[in-house]
């Protein structure tokens, strides 16, 4: 069940950085995999239940690497959307420009403001459990990351929107091939990052929402303690929008490059009828004989 994050991270990352992802270390899917790792052989080789309590010590390292690993993606798209407007603004040296992963830097900030005065006294069995003396403040990080979605989703229609002026721009003016040639890969990017958006911010709302409504209702709800820790474990540990994101992500894909092939077998062609298709036909028969007169002067 946790094995879809590691795997989403890596391609969030390898897709918003496809020109410099060889570059880019993913360490995030070993840490969850050692995690839950952890916890699937204790129970095989513990001699007594109580043994089954994490270690005060390691569950406070291990718990907080979950969560990073576990809230990065959320944050993720928000980045792709700032490199989105520098790459917009910067199209004429982009590729020369330097990457940074501000949001990634601010999701763990925010962790380590939410955590830094938690005692960790309390009993867990499981890596992924909130601590009683943050969960408040873990509730309010969720209402934020639902109001950064819907945030960064409202600035990709911002940014499709100034791309389509300054693309008809550059197409007025005579702009170098070189930066034509970047605004269609921002445009195709840029659309890419919206559906991604999109797609992120419907399942991850509803996954928010179960998240969110579990703890409202409590324990009572559930029929006791056992329930309700179970539920939140559930809720906590197969977030399945993950895993859905990336197959979206691969197809969205598959079907811009498909358009935009289309889209050149089409447009680009070499008239043949008319005053034009003779200028034509003349200039490729000239330069096949200036081809073969370099030949055979060689």
């Amino acid at each position: 069940m946790i094995f879809p994050i590691g795997f989403t991270i890596e391609r969030f990352i390898a897709t918003g950085m496809a020109s410099r992802y060889e570059y880019t270390p993913t360490r995030l899917g070993p840490i969850l995999v050692t995690l839950s790792g952890y916890q699937f052989f204790v129970p095989f080789i513990v001699s007594s239940k109580c043994s089954l309590i994490i270690d005060q010590s390691l569950f406070k390292y291990g718990h907080l690497s979950a969560l990073v690993t576990m809230t990065i993606p959320m944050m993720l798209p928000v980045g792709f959307t700032i490199e989105r407007f520098v790459a917009l603004k910067m199209a004429h040296n982009y590729e020369t420009s330097r990457l940074l992963l501000g949001p990634v830097s601010l999701n763990i900030v925010i962790l380590i403001a939410i955590y830094h005065d938690d005692p960790f006294t309390d009993n867990f069995i499981s890596f992924i459990l909130i601590p009683s003396n943050s969960a408040r403040k873990f509730n309010m990080f969720f209402w934020f990351l639902i109001v950064v979605k819907f945030t960064n989703f409202a600035c990709n229609c911002i940014l499709l929107v100034v791309h389509n002026r300054m693309h008809k721009k550059h197409r007025k003016h005579s702009s170098s091939l070189s930066a034509k040639y970047e605004m269609e890969e921002i445009s195709q990017s840029s659309q890419f990052t919206l559906i991604v958006t999109f797609t992120h911010l419907f399942f991850f709302g509803w996954y928010v929402t179960s998240i969110l409504f579990t703890r409202t209702v409590g324990q009572d709800f559930f029929g006791g303690y056992i329930n309700y820790t179970v539920m939140r474990g559930v809720f906590c540990a197969t977030p399945t929008y993950n895993l859905v994101i990336v197959f979206i992500g691969f197809k969205a894909l598959q079907h811009l490059n498909s358009k935009r092939n289309n889209k050149i077998s089409t447009t680009v062609q070499i008239k043949s009828t008319g005053h034009e298709g003779a200028k034509n036909y003349d200039d490729a028969i000239a330069n096949y004989w200036d081809s073969v007169y370099i030949r055979m002067n060689k």
